[in-house]
């Protein structure tokens, strides 16, 4: 039997994780084993950047053109529809709506959101929605309304190992299914595996490594004059600051945010007078725990850390329940130093057993010397873990399971765990990071590898990116079925 187009299996592709130019090649791919795509985006800007053979859900669309019937009474039906999660939670772990609209307002873009989708998996016969990771409410109600429907999120979450290599989640984007499958079934890895994952320890000990998108000059913090030269350049188009898209209650990202343009600015500002906070560290006389900041907003916290966001009120709980006799050194992020008020450094400096470590000391000297990390999603407990140092977790992330590492729920009633900091059994943490690296694919759907690759390079790893999406959904053998089948 023949299938009709409207019953094509289809993949959705998110636009936060997929660049458009990535979708038109994967559409060629999938069209190949008889699978549609389509894409997913917030708003018209991002909409206007798809090729008009593609077929785009935007949310801006569907807010605009079914808000007056959304109704406020309606939210408690939808909570106890979707009684996993509160409603409320999810929409806080959205950076561009959380703190813009007013109750009445919130409520009907959680409605929206939620309707959405159950739009989109009632009208596509979808197999999943394909994503980076979830990055807010935006896709997060994506997975939650796709519980629901059967539909799979599968998020691809970057690796610590090097660029365009990651692996696969299904929950809430850092939680590595095939390593939890691996740890499950008591994998063994084979001495060849055991024997690379030694080096690559080795390695990343022996040259101080950091991720590579640490190095990325995206992720540089810009100088005052460049900043002023982006500015300059726009000069031209200054009208949008009254052109009425700062009120488009529509547009979640823009609305209410017309002078966010300039925070780049604010942040060449600042960044000349963060400096006198910091200090050096004194290795010879602190013993010291040693927490990591995070860069904000950003996932890694609005997401994966939701308890513990608001990290002035984390040091607060830890400067309370750390043993005495120790000291918590606190590293500024490298990113785009200058970007938090410095009202936020003033805060920290009130308390006594807190120092505040300049973030041009290296991570691997501080990690070495360190009593034990505590950590809410930081990369600094995946290499604190390699120098065999206790790290306590107090988010959501792939090492958790990890010899060597606790998961502490509430900081402050957990405060007894600081004085027995787990033990690392070292053979059976490299036989875990043998199962990390085992789980990991050549696997991106970002758009960097569009500007960084060759024309070769870039096909051979698009077509890499989707058989390995295949592979882990196990869809292509039934696609091949279903074709001897219509045959």
């Amino acid at each position: 039997m023949i299938m009709t187009k409207q019953n094509r299996k289809s993949i959705g592709f998110l636009r936060s994780g997929t660049h458009p130019q990535n979708l038109l090649s994967y559409k060629k791919i999938l069209n190949r084993q008889s699978i549609d795509v389509f894409a997913v985006c917030d708003g018209y800007s991002e909409k206007n950047q798809y090729d008009s053979s593609l077929k785009i859900y935007c949310f801006e669309d569907w807010l605009k053109d079914n808000w007056n019937y959304f109704k406020t009474k309606d939210l408690k039906k939808y909570q106890d529809k979707y009684s996993k999660y509160c409603l409320w939670e999810i929409y806080y772990t959205d950076r561009y709506i959380r703190y813009k609209y007013s109750y009445e307002e919130a409520v009907l873009i959680l409605i929206g959101l939620i309707t959405f989708w159950e739009n989109i998996f009632s009208n596509e016969n979808v197999v999943c929605i394909a994503s980076d990771c979830i990055i807010g409410a935006y896709n997060f109600f994506g997975m939650i309304v796709g519980e629901k429907y059967g539909v799979r999120y599968v998020s691809f979450p970057t690796s610590r190992t090097k660029q365009y290599v990651t692996y696969f989640s299904e929950e809430e984007g850092y939680r590595n299914v095939i390593l939890k499958k691996f740890l499950d079934e008591n994998y063994c890895p084979s001495e060849i595996e055991i024997e690379n994952t030694r080096k690559y320890i080795e390695d990343y000990i022996l040259n101080k490594n950091q991720p590579f998108y640490i190095k990325s000059s995206v992720n540089q913090s810009k100088k005052f004059f460049n900043t002023l030269m982006q500015l300059a350049k726009k000069i031209n188009k200054i009208s949008y600051l009254w052109d009425g898209r700062f009120s488009d209650r529509y547009d979640t990202r823009l609305y209410k945010s017309r002078w966010s343009f300039l925070e780049p600015v604010w942040e060449s500002i600042r960044v000349r007078f963060v400096w006198k906070y910091f200090e050096r560290p004194d290795f010879d006389n602190d013993r010291y725990v040693l927490f990591p900041l995070h860069f904000q907003p950003e996932a890694s916290t609005c997401v994966y850390a939701r308890k513990y966001e608001n990290q002035l009120f984390f040091l607060e709980q830890l400067a309370k329940s750390i043993p005495a006799g120790m000291v918590i050194y606190v590293k500024e992020h490298s990113v785009r130093i200058g970007h938090r008020p410095l009202s936020f450094y003033k805060e920290v400096k009130k308390y006594p057993n807190i120092k505040l470590i300049s973030p041009k000391v290296n991570i691997h000297d501080l990690i070495k010397k360190s009593e034990f990390l505590v950590v809410l999603t930081s990369t600094a407990g995946y290499e604190a873990l390699m120098y065999g140092k206790p790290v306590f977790v107090c988010g959501n992330v792939f090492f958790e399971d990890f010899s060597g590492v606790k998961v502490i729920h509430d900081i402050f009633d957990e405060k007894e765990s600081f004085y027995t900091p787990p033990e690392q059994d070292r053979e059976l943490y490299i036989r875990q990071m043998a199962c990390y690296l085992k789980s990991l694919n050549v696997c991106s759907t970002v758009e960097e590898q569009l500007f960084d690759e060759d024309k070769k390079t870039l096909k051979k790893l698009q077509e890499t990116t989707i058989k390995s999406l295949l592979d882990y959904l196990d869809i292509t053998k039934r696609s091949e079925t279903q074709r001897n089948e219509r045959e």
